[in-house]
């Protein structure tokens, strides 16, 4: 009855002259939620419409009661679960690799239940490491475990990290595989034996299959060990090096084949009578019989001597 006088009231004051008062003040001032039967404005959660910001049809959001499961959600506090899976309020976390909390998704149920994912979903995330590429894996439809993807060698390329995968062609060294150069037509292909860089720690270089391996100069007993394969004078060296008066291991240029110091001997290829002449020959020594400047290391045979000068102190 209240309420009906009170709309009786709103009513007639609206036709009122304004000059007459009526309190209309005072009516239009009453708090119409305290007014029995009339609710007030309505807030859109019991309107059987999807508006405002809920998340599903009166529910969801910062306004509407929490969804119960199947319903649509962009967040966990929109459930009355307290968990959105898939975009829907799900019955659990389902946050394994091969689930689903959708019907569309899973390989059976309904939506709001979490299941197995359906068979060949892609799942896991595609990766590229020492030169392997890895792609993504697969659900198999009856477990939530992800089957490795399949693996492929990016062999002469290196992996590229932006896409996961091989690199197919090349602008650079650093986009092939170890111990590979990127030529002109894009294309990686062997580096020469004895390169260094490429991938291979200080103190290595490129053998010519493509792994490091100890570099000219470094100490070695057996040629299988160097990257030059060539092991002389104890040590990796950049050549046979078998001429006599030449060596790999002279002081300053260990690694590098060169001439023996003058004055110095090069064991059986040159000892006793004879000397290294500091140019790659063996000749003879001071104070041996001579006849021509060409025959002795110091390059002077003493005319009236004929024997060989000393050589001089540097």
């Amino acid at each position: 009855m209240w309420k009906k006088q009170h709309l009786l009231a709103v009513a007639l004051c609206a036709g009122a002259l304004s000059t007459l008062g009526m309190g209309c003040e005072l009516i239009a001032s009453v708090d119409r939620s305290r007014i029995p039967g009339d609710v007030g404005p309505d807030d859109g959660c019991s309107d059987g419409t999807k508006n405002n910001e809920e998340t599903d049809v009166d529910c969801g959001g910062s306004v509407c009661p929490q969804c119960d499961n199947a319903k649509a959600c962009t967040a966990a506090g929109d459930c009355t679960s307290g968990f959105c899976a898939d975009e829907v309020c799900c019955d659990t976390a389902c946050d394994a690799d091969c689930d689903a909390c959708t019907a569309a998704l899973k390989a059976s149920g309904e939506d709001g239940t979490c299941g197995p994912s359906k068979a060949e979903t892609a799942c896991g995330e595609a990766t590229c490491s020492e030169g392997v590429e890895t792609s993504r894996g697969t659900c198999d439809g009856e477990s939530v475990e992800c089957a490795p993807g399949e693996e492929k060698e990016c062999e002469e390329f290196a992996c590229d990290p932006k896409a996961n995968a091989c690199f197919t062609e090349c602008m650079e060294d650093a986009h092939c595989a170890k111990c590979h150069e990127c030529g002109a037509d894009g294309a990686c292909a062997l580096a020469a034996a004895g390169t260094d860089g490429l991938g291979c720690d200080e103190g290595q270089a490129c053998d010519a299959a493509g792994e490091c391996k100890p570099a000219n100069g470094v100490e070695c007993t057996e040629a299988s060990e160097c990257a030059s394969g060539l092991c002389v004078d104890g040590v990796c060296c950049n050549a046979a090096c078998d001429s006599a008066c030449m060596a790999c291991n002279v002081e300053g240029s260990e690694g590098t084949c060169s001439n023996v110091p003058l004055g110095s001997e090069d064991g059986t290829d040159c000892s006793e009578a004879n000397v290294c002449d500091g140019k790659g020959a063996c000749k003879l020594a001071a104070g041996e019989d001579c006849t021509t400047n060409e025959q002795c290391a110091s390059d002077k045979c003493l005319p009236t001597l004929f024997t060989c000068d000393a050589i001089p102190t540097p």
